[in-house]
């Protein structure tokens, strides 16, 4: 009997490894660039599937490798679309000349890399929701992320268990 419970412990342990290297992803948030939404040291469940060029959409919030840093994962939000043209000016994000919703940023933002942006296709611009406190595509070199640098998709916070919610 012990060994059979053993058998299921270890085959229930594959599968969860299984679905987090395949399915799933699990990251843990070590700075304040998204504050407001998701915290510091908040673990965070993402999904691998869904990342597809038809199936990203504004404000989605994303796992990613960012151009200038490809050894790292950033974790951001989505506001600039293959195509588009941001422009950010005084504390305002426009897209094609729309200006887009910031109910979830943290704060006004300052005028920090105000600017025009042209999104090229097949890329992402990305911003964090504390955008005074972001290294986020406003500041990188390479300030698009390719749709090939994109890993996952965040879901829920998992943890702590006080703010456990989906995203």
């Amino acid at each position: 009997m012990k060994r059979r419970g053993f058998i299921i412990y270890v085959a229930v342990l594959v599968i969860v490894v299984i679905l987090f290297k395949c399915v799933f992803m699990l990251t843990v948030v070590p700075t304040e660039s998204m504050a407001g939404t998701i915290e510091p040291g908040n673990h965070v469940i993402c999904s691998r599937y869904g990342i597809g060029e038809g199936d990203i959409e504004r404000y989605d919030v994303l796992v990613f490798t960012p151009p200038d840093h490809p050894q790292m994962l950033y974790i951001k939000r989505v506001v600039g679309l293959p195509g588009e043209t941001i422009e950010i000016k005084n504390g305002k994000v426009y897209a094609d000349g729309v200006e887009l919703d910031s109910s979830f940023t943290k704060a006004p933002q300052n005028r920090r890399g105000d600017g025009i942006y042209k999104v090229p296709d097949g890329c992402y611009f990305f911003l964090g929701d504390n955008r005074n406190n972001s290294n986020d595509s406003r500041f990188w070199k390479q300030k698009y992320v390719p749709a090939a640098n994109l890993k996952a998709k965040a879901r829920l916070i998992a943890f702590p268990f006080t703010r456990i919610g989906w995203l």
